[in-house]
């Protein structure tokens, strides 16, 4: 009975996370849901007390998938933070893509549904502090300038700000896609990564391929 649950709960899920890429997310309703699932509303509402339940739970599984990959941690072991950096960057493409409604309505998201928006702050916090401990760490190995310890907190900010919320400016000239994914990665390296490499840095820039 424990695995039934379990598989319908998934279930929805997966057609709530379709109908939510595909769709404006205000425009998708419970009873949408349901259809997509092919269950009855009240056997969802069995498992899910209302729709910000299921986003909530989405992005829950975001949180975990990106936590899982360790990718700040696999940075500083590297032999190439720089080409880490980038493949991080690859996978993170693949994970954004399958949530992309999260990035593209965050705003919307977190203004309606306020148990989404505590759990969104606390990872933005965490996140910004691991962005700015991978700066220093660059720092420390010569691979990114001193002159950027001046204003390391900010640069840290602006760089979660141009991965997580560029999707929101894309999507008001079309929809999120792949390659607007991964344009955000190449103007976070063309502005906040390339003009402040030092030599070391330069020389392992050469070595990714």
């Amino acid at each position: 009975m424990k695995n039934k649950k379990l598989s319908t709960k998934e279930k929805i899920k997966k057609s709530a996370l379709k109908l939510f890429n595909e769709n404006d997310t205000l425009s998708i309703t419970t009873n949408h849901i349901a259809k997509e699932a092919n269950i009855s509303p009240g056997n969802l509402y069995y498992h899910f007390k209302n729709k910000e339940e299921i986003v909530l739970a989405l992005y829950k599984d975001l949180s975990e998938k990106y936590s899982s990959q360790k990718s700040f941690d696999m940075i500083k072991i590297s032999a190439n933070p720089l080409k880490q950096l980038e493949q991080n960057f690859e996978m993170l493409e693949k994970l954004f893509f399958e949530f992309r409604f999260l990035l593209r309505d965050a705003m919307v998201l977190m203004a309606t549904n306020q148990n989404f928006k505590e759990l969104f702050m606390i990872n933005q916090q965490k996140r910004i502090k691991q962005i700015q401990e991978t700066l220093e760490f660059f720092l420390k190995e010569d691979i990114l300038i001193d002159s950027i310890k001046e204003n390391i907190e900010k640069r840290a900010k602006l760089n979660w700000f141009i991965t997580t919320y560029w999707q929101t400016f894309a999507s008001t000239e079309g929809e999120v896609t792949k390659e607007s994914i991964k344009e955000a990665k190449e103007i976070f390296f063309e502005f906040m990564i390339y003009p402040y490499l030092t030599d070391k840095g330069r020389e392992m820039n050469k070595n990714i391929s």
